[in-house]
């Protein structure tokens, strides 16, 4: 899935795209290890989901447990991607609708996501999700009431 999904798209990036198993390996324990992190330049609290179906890993979500202001301008509470073959079937709606479930589970009323202005899919399934645009400035900036 990582290798399918590119490296570089719409604002996001996969550290994963063209690695060895060995390196993914290591970056898998490193995802494993952010629930930990303090906010930092480089980082925040993130746990990292893999959706399946059928035992095919379709794509994933991050959800950022704890952002400060400059997380809330680059990226926001929640990420996702999903491998290009498996796009337009609904699985990121899916997977942002179960983040927000977990955001939910740890106490979050609210949750912050943005996309690229050209990801009309991303922006969609924001929408979708209860996504509230605050801000367009070449990237859309939503809020989401999590109730």
């Amino acid at each position: 899935m990582f290798q399918e999904i590119p490296a570089h798209e719409s604002g996001a990036t996969n550290l994963c795209h063209g690695i060895s198993f060995k390196v993914f390996h290591s970056y898998l324990e490193q995802l494993i290890s952010n629930k930990y992190l303090k906010i930092n330049k480089y980082g925040t609290p993130t746990v990292t989901y893999i959706m399946y179906v059928n035992q095919y890993p379709i794509g994933y979500v991050g959800i950022r447990t704890a952002i400060n202001e400059d997380w809330l301008k680059w990226s926001g509470n929640v990420y996702y991607s999903v491998r290009p073959s498996e796009r337009n079937k609904g699985y990121a709606t899916e997977m942002l609708s179960l983040g927000l479930l977990e955001l939910k589970k740890l106490g979050f009323k609210e949750a912050y996501v943005q996309s690229a202005k050209e990801n009309v899919g991303s922006s969609k399934v924001i929408e979708k999700n209860g996504g509230i645009l605050l801000k367009d400035d070449g990237t859309k900036y939503y809020k989401i009431l999590i109730l």
